[in-house]
């Protein structure tokens, strides 16, 4: 099959959980020997070359706005795929399939990866927030299918619009990374800090996230991955903390990320919109103990393997669930364990490929095929 990707920012990903999850898709669909077009926005990847991994890399222009950066580039990759003929138009986000109807027109099957209430997000004025509510509608009309990463999803395409997307979550990292290199270069200690991955921007609550912290007696560290090109104002509220324990990185990839997830003390996601979280499921695959906000999607993540705060009370419920599990690093080494086997049982990229190769397959009318999902080298980034 011949498989398009569209709604990404580039492959290698170093952006979100949507570009990890196409990385690690569409490198293990060339491997089963179909052919994959990932297409990138200009000056968002140094790799050089159009061939990644077997994966055709595709790169086009985008005007570099904050609500039009990401629906321009998805325009121009359309006009080009059409062009070149595949089996599958694959978007990513509702935002993205305002020119999905082309492709259709034009005879390829179009499938749209769903980010929960994307129109929620605190980021999107008035006008994004409308379009955005406009898109979810457009992509249950146009779109063949939709994929939804967490049950919550499923559950409100369902009510609001009569659609039955298909459940297809995240895996986890495949790789372990021994080093301490860059743990040594933001002078932390093994088990010593505590760690958030993901983008700054206020819809994840990282303000409840510090203010909490701020309030614990600890000697431990609040270490804040991550950043937000558009929400610069945002972002130096954050780091106008006075607290010298808390340490923000800007965005790590590869190896920093790596070793800072896997030697953590715990990890804790306070977000509020979306579905299953890229940097929750890797966490717990690489053995974190987790505390999350309690959205039904971070609960149903989790499932007995973590714990939760409620998200409806803000830091003071924050502070007393970190406290807590401060103080009892027993109880958290306990659920590391647990949180691994969790992550291990139920994501693995070998189980996603084989969902969306299904997909492809049903909505091309062939027929179902058993395969063998090949083991792909874990790539580089920062999960949303």
């Amino acid at each position: 099959m011949r498989i398009a990707m569209i709604g990404l920012k580039a492959l290698p990903p170093r952006y979100g959980g949507f570009e990890t999850a196409a990385d690690e898709i569409s490198r293990r669909l060339v491997a089963l020997g179909h052919e994959v077009i990932v297409y990138n926005r200009a000056g968002l990847s140094a790799h050089e070359g159009d061939d990644y991994e077997g994966v055709k890399l595709v790169t086009l222009p985008t005007i570099n706005r904050k609500n039009l950066s990401s629906i321009t580039h998805s325009l121009l990759s359309t006009l080009h795929v059409l062009f070149h003929r595949v089996d599958v138009v694959q978007y990513f986000i509702t935002g993205n399939t305002l020119f999905a109807p082309l492709a259709k027109l034009a005879g390829m099957k179009t499938v749209c990866s769903v980010d929960g209430t994307d129109w929620q997000r605190r980021k999107w004025g008035p006008i994004a927030r409308a379009y955005l509510r406009f898109s979810e509608r457009l992509a249950v009309w146009v779109c063949d299918a939709l994929i939804g990463d967490s049950p919550e999803v499923v559950r409100y395409y369902r009510q609001a619009y009569n659609a039955e997307p298909v459940l297809s979550f995240y895996g986890i990292r495949e790789t372990q990374n021994s080093g301490k290199q860059w743990l040594e270069r933001f002078h932390l200690q093994e088990r010593e800090y505590v760690l958030f991955v993901g983008r700054l921007v206020p819809e994840n609550n990282i303000h409840d996230l510090i203010a909490a912290f701020e309030k614990t007696d600890t000697d431990k560290k609040l270490v804040i991955v991550g950043d937000d090109p558009w929400g610069k104002r945002y972002v130096r509220s954050l780091q106008s903390t006075t607290d010298k324990r808390i340490i923000f990185t800007g965005g790590l990839y590869g190896e920093g990320y790596e070793q800072l997830q896997q030697n953590a003390y715990m990890f804790v996601l306070p977000d509020e919109v979306g579905g299953t979280h890229p940097s929750l499921v890797e966490a717990m695959g690489f053995g974190n103990c987790v505390l999350v906000n309690d959205t039904q999607s971070n609960l149903e993540a989790i499932g007995d393997a973590g714990f939760f705060y409620r998200g409806a009370e803000g830091h003071r419920d924050l502070a007393c669930q970190l406290k807590k599990l401060l103080d009892n690093p027993a109880l958290v080494a306990k659920y590391r364990d647990k949180a691994r086997q969790h992550a291990m049982a139920n994501y693995r990229w070998s189980d996603v490929v084989r969902e969306h190769e299904k997909l492809y397959r049903r909505l091309l009318g062939f027929a179902p095929e058993v395969v063998s999902i090949p083991a792909a080298r874990s790539a580089s980034s920062t999960a949303d």
